[in-house]
């Protein structure tokens, strides 16, 4: 007989299909938990006795993520949708854009300095590293950015007007933070930082209105009809599309060339680019050589005259290739 007090042993049957689960495998992820909930709450570093922790550097890092691209998207559908109906012309309309989008970052960035519990001290350092940075060769970064904001405020300058500065001519196609875009007539982007376009002379042909004087330069021979050339170089200009009628054309004769009459025309124009310009002057010239031709005006080519003063005649053979 068995004794009572020692315990009967009994086995549980196994589930009949069943395969048993690792014992591990629940204190595996019990493990990976708590590693990354220490990884999350722990403490970077402390600024003005306020702890910044992983879990609020990375909301607040979303956050400053999301709100750039906010801040982007916003400034571009404001730009394309709404100023449009407010009928602003395109380079007040591209001023408000780039002023709003600016200030959409700085709340954005604002914002997500106080999600990650930073005091406002924290401004107090950036500053100093700021002024530290511009010490270093920072200068002119901070000094091209300076200068775009009076471009956007003052406005000498703004997108889709032809302007030249330092040689280089074009239309403004965008103004930047650091630089400005201009685009040339060879469709060449010229990368000009602001601070050149607050510093040097600009030339803007579009400042107080559109239009734009051109002049197209003609020599004629010497024994032409001067009102003839002058009436059908008005008749050309007449004749072309794109001039501005507001303000009638000119003819000035101009000088008396060592091989020409020299004759100038000059007309208003509202052009749309540098290339449109000059393939209006183009196309006034072809207009310009017709007319004459019909006309038996000579355009006239360099030539010269020489004379000989000798004691004797001179004597002249003709001699043909044999």
């Amino acid at each position: 007989m068995q004794d009572p007090s020692t315990p009967i042993e009994t086995s549980a049957p196994a589930a009949s299909g069943g395969t048993p689960e690792p014992a591990g495998s629940g204190e595996l992820l019990a493990q990976i938990y708590a590693w990354a909930e220490r990884i999350w709450f722990l403490e970077l570093f402390e600024i003005d006795d306020t702890t910044v922790k992983v879990s609020t550097l990375v909301v607040a890092l979303l956050v400053l993520v999301i709100g750039l691209i906010i801040a982007k998207r916003v400034s571009r559908y404001v730009g394309r949708r709404v100023l449009p109906r407010l009928r602003l012309e395109t380079g007040p309309a591209a001023a408000v854009q780039s002023i709003l989008h600016y200030a959409m970052v700085v709340l954005v960035a604002m914002l997500a300095l106080q999600m990650a519990g930073m005091p406002l001290t924290v401004f107090t350092i950036f500053g100093g590293a700021l002024a530290l940075g511009i010490g270093f060769g920072s200068q002119n970064i901070v000094n091209n950015f300076m200068s775009g904001l009076i471009l956007l405020i003052e406005r000498p300058i703004a997108v889709g007007q032809l302007v030249e500065v330092e040689g280089l001519s074009g239309s403004v196609t965008k103004i930047g933070a650091r630089a400005t875009v201009i685009t040339g007539y060879r469709g060449t982007d010229y990368i000009v930082p602001n601070s050149k376009l607050l510093e040097n002379p600009v030339a803007n042909w579009n400042l107080t209105n559109r239009l734009v004087r051109s002049e197209v330069e003609v020599g004629v021979a010497y024994g032409s009809e001067t009102q003839l050339v002058r009436t059908l170089m008005l008749q050309a200009v007449e004749s072309l599309g794109g001039v501005d009628t507001s303000r009638k054309p000119m003819v000035l004769f101009q000088s008396f060339g060592d091989s020409a009459l020299v004759f100038v025309v000059s007309y208003w124009t509202q052009p749309a680019s540098t290339q449109a310009r000059l393939v209006l002057e183009s196309d006034l010239r072809f207009e310009i050589d017709r007319l004459f031709r019909e006309a038996d005006v000579v355009i006239a080519f360099p030539q010269q005259d020489m004379h000989l003063d000798t004691l004797k005649p001179l004597e002249v053979r003709v001699m043909t290739g044999g």
